[in-house]
């Protein structure tokens, strides 16, 4: 496993960190980060409980030339699998996660929970399914919503 860092120069000299990181034995590209707007802003997988980790993207106009170099020395940017599970919230999986739960909100607040939110969104591929939602209480999801949204186009201010 080796990490390849380096600095550079956007169009306006702002310095941009980056990151590519490889596991040499199964030829892996599996991390990528740049601290450019582009990249940053980016739809992209995520992995954690209520995580900001990136594991998964399009590589950035700066990360790209390094991406391309490997892919020629035949590595292979990994790519998450489609997650599995139903685009609605069933009865069945809102029975499952309320006795997973307790019937408590999953932040650890200690209050009843009553929805059910995804860890991954819909619009990055996130489906209804046990290891993509927790169960809680409106005021939590509320925060965790808002928190996650605030300070992207048409966000919500409260």
């Amino acid at each position: 496993m080796r990490s390849l860092d380096w600095t550079t120069k956007g169009s306006k000299g702002e310095i941009y960190e980056c990151c590519v990181k490889i596991i040499d034995e199964t030829k892996t590209i599996y991390f990528l980060k740049c601290t450019c707007w582009n990249f940053v802003n980016c739809r992209i997988e995520k992995s954690g409980y209520f995580s900001d980790i990136k594991y998964f993207s399009t590589p950035c106009k700066h990360l790209r030339p390094v991406v391309e170099a490997l892919e020629k020395q035949g590595y292979i940017l990994k790519k998450p699998k489609p997650m599995e599970g139903t685009d609605k919230c069933t009865p069945e999986l809102r029975r499952k996660l309320i006795q997973r739960a307790q019937g408590l909100c999953e932040c650890g607040c200690g209050k009843p929970g009553k929805e059910v939110h995804r860890k991954i969104a819909k619009t990055n591929g996130g489906k209804y399914n046990e290891s993509n939602c927790v169960l809680l209480n409106t005021e939590c999801h509320r925060a965790i919503t808002f928190q996650k949204w605030q300070g992207t186009p048409g966000a919500k201010n409260e």
